[in-house]
């Protein structure tokens, strides 16, 4: 009992000396100051720690958004690879008759066709020394005036010749079929040479062949080496 006594009383005494350390602590004029520059030091730096931690787990999430993001970009990258090939489909060409305007020209003589009347028939004769020959294509005149022959289709130029009887000539071989302009004059074209569609090739003339029509131009067209009605498949 004394010794619990004794340890209360020793204690009391510690705790009253330390009141009275801390009472001239303060009495000091630098002690608040102190506390305060203490206290206020804690503070920040617990602040600028919160701060740092959120700082760091923003970061870590920007990283991985961003890092997210990169997947999913598409590339964009064109390489041999890559790149696409854009087919361009041509135009075809459509066999046209030879002349710059058909609407002002008119058939002179037509193709003999096997499977017309008898009348049409004779109407599409070639004589030649009273010899009759079916037309094997069409004889267009522009009411006896002068105009331009033209290729009906682009192609090449196989074959120009003179002849006063049948009249100047020139075909052009175009994927199949060859076209014939024949009583033809200043020619201007030669073997060999390319042509496009509606390029002008000679100009109306006349032959011995069929003098009546004057200015013409007689134009034949064959699919396999057989005479087609140039008529029938021309627009």
């Amino acid at each position: 009992m004394s010794a619990e006594v004794m340890k209360m009383i020793k204690g009391d005494k510690n705790q009253s000396t330390l009141s009275e350390s801390f009472k001239k602590f303060f009495k000091k004029r630098w002690a608040v100051p102190a506390v305060y520059l203490g206290c206020g030091a804690l503070a920040v730096g617990t602040v600028f720690f919160i701060q740092g931690q959120k700082s760091s787990e923003v970061a870590e999430q920007s990283t991985e958004s961003e890092y997210v993001y990169q997947e999913e970009t598409p590339d964009y990258t064109y390489g041999p690879g890559n790149q696409e090939t854009v087919e361009v489909n041509q135009s075809t060409e459509t066999l046209s008759l030879p002349v710059s305007n058909p609407d002002a020209v008119t058939v002179h003589k037509a193709f003999y066709d096997q499977t017309a009347d008898a009348s049409e028939q004779q109407e599409s004769l070639v004589v030649v020394n009273q010899t009759y020959y079916p037309n094997l294509g069409v004889d267009l005149v522009q009411d006896g005036e002068p105009f331009e022959v033209v290729a009906a289709m682009s192609g090449k130029v196989t074959l120009v010749e003179e002849d006063p009887f049948i009249g100047n000539a020139v075909e052009i071989e175009h994927d199949g079929y060859v076209t014939r302009y024949q009583a033809i004059e200043d020619i201007a074209v030669a073997e060999g040479e390319e042509v496009r569609q509606g390029q002008v090739i000679a100009q109306a003339g006349v032959s011995e062949l069929n003098p009546e029509a004057g200015l013409h131009v007689h134009f034949e067209v064959k699919k396999d080496g057989q005479a087609i009605d140039p008529m029938s498949i021309t627009q």
